[in-house]
């Protein structure tokens, strides 16, 4: 529910052709702030604005403003401290609600000199690390965490199962991308997404592609870069000493990849090349500048990888892949958090379960994490579950607390489903409790005792 000046909007029941005018007469008044009416703890709503996006309005959450949504609430996300998007926000992302723009700075160049060495994103050399600490910009592998960030393929709920597709990924990042702008140029003008490929439709597809990369193509001391994103189908040998990425769904359009690109990448993203051979149900996307030769062969000029499960949710280890899994076949709700550029060793949240109340940031830590999960801001409403996966088996899972429709039944059905949890057995991570156990028999799980985020 929202409110637009004194008037009630039910998003469900209020048709697109009577919304859009309305939205239309608030993006011409950025003055006038729609409200989002999810939070009770929110005198008066939150605070929303108007964008056009794709030819179309749309409502977006003001900056800062997440955590204050209700956690069911389409609005809502976690507290930025919790994520690698903190130190960002401001400086390598800038947004602009009275202009409708978010202005990105990126640590990566669009522009390639011959002559020049290459490494891949984030890697490769001392510069690199020094790179992923400047939190003033955005690496490669930082503006493939946004756009999966702004295009919410973060968020799960159960209604979700089986619905994403390329072709639904595809859309979403590239609406992603509008509204959003690089130093030089628009970020739509320059990212690239294959379309679904056919066989029927392949040559009309290949003849759009050229169009695309066409005003890209030379060979001069100085070319402009493109970005592509899609899903790595396979890195094979190719002729003379050089590799090409083949992307799924542009299989007639590999991506050559020197020797030097290709030993940075194969040592920088090595943990995310063997998770993809370790996990067969998983997938390997990739976010790459490129240039086009003059005979329009496309090279690779930096990359980053980022694995995502079979329903496109990203995952660091073995360990978050068995929690996000979990997660989906006990049919929860949560919000993947992203690292953007922050390091593995940086204690962030790994997602938070939004159908606990309230919410709960979940942890990942192990041997290598430099030092405990930051202390929760009392004023969040925010409890912490933290699993030690180096030394511990997974916890139990925080029982969902909110009242929905598609969640599992939790009625014990057998004795052993109904233990005592202070016994002496082995703990189950998937409890079916209806209510979350005190802390006293869940030493992983510390509440606090904020009700507001204000």
């Amino acid at each position: 529910m929202y409110a637009i000046d004194d008037q009630f909007i039910d998003r469900a029941r209020l048709g697109d052709d009577q919304l859009q005018p309305l939205l239309a007469a608030v993006h011409r008044n950025p003055g006038h702030r729609p409200r989002c009416l999810c939070s009770a703890a929110e005198t008066g709503g939150v605070d929303m604005y108007v964008a056009r996006i794709g030819g179309r309005y749309v409502l977006k959450r003001m900056p800062g403003t997440g955590p204050h949504h209700s956690a069911g609430c389409l609005s809502y996300t976690p507290p930025a401290e919790l994520t690698g998007i903190a130190p960002l926000v401001g400086t390598a992302i800038r947004e602009q609600p009275n202009l409708g723009v978010t202005r990105l700075s990126l640590g990566f160049p669009l522009t390639r000199y011959s002559g020049r060495t290459k490494a891949a994103d984030a890697g490769g050399d001392a510069d690199a690390e020094e790179r992923e600490l400047d939190n003033t910009k955005l690496t490669l592998r930082g503006l493939l965490h946004f756009l999966w960030d702004e295009a919410e393929f973060v968020r799960w709920i159960p209604a979700m199962a089986g619905r994403r597709r390329w072709p639904a990924i595809r859309r979403y990042i590239l609406l992603a991308a509008e509204a959003k702008s690089t130093k030089t140029r628009p970020l739509s003008e320059l990212l690239w997404l294959p379309e679904p490929f056919t066989v029927a439709d392949k040559p009309d597809i290949a003849a759009r592609r050229t169009a695309t990369f066409g005003p890209y193509a030379g060979s001069g001391r100085r070319q402009r870069l493109l970005l592509a994103l899609g899903e790595v189908k396979d890195i094979a040998p190719a002729r003379f000493g050089r590799h090409q990425l083949i992307i799924k769904h542009a299989p007639d359009c590999p991506f050559i990849l020197d020797p030097d690109t290709l030993t940075a990448l194969k040592g920088h993203f090595a943990i995310e090349l063997g998770l993809r051979q370790a996990l067969s149900d998983t997938k390997l996307i990739a976010l790459l500048t490129f240039s086009v030769t003059v005979t329009g062969v496309a090279v690779v000029d930096r990359i980053a990888l980022m694995n995502v499960t079979a329903d496109w949710i990203p995952f660091e280890s073995v360990f978050e892949h068995a929690l996000v899994s979990g997660l989906v076949e006990h049919r929860r709700r949560f919000r993947k958090t992203l690292r953007y550029n922050q390091p593995a060793t940086t204690p962030l949240a790994s997602l938070i379960l939004t159908d606990t109340n309230p919410p709960t940031a979940c942890y990942l830590t192990t041997t290598a994490t430099s030092g405990p999960p930051a202390a929760i801001n009392p004023d969040l409403p925010l409890t912490q579950w933290i699993w030690h996966t180096s030394v511990h088996a997974m916890p139990r899972i925080p029982p969902p607390t909110t009242n929905r429709r598609d969640r599992v039944p939790t009625t014990p059905s057998t004795a052993e489903e109904a233990h005592d949890p202070t016994e002496t057995k082995e703990v189950r991570p998937w409890t079916k409790h209806t209510t979350a156990l005190p802390n006293s028999q869940n030493p992983d799980c510390a509440t606090t005792s904020a009700t507001s985020t204000e």
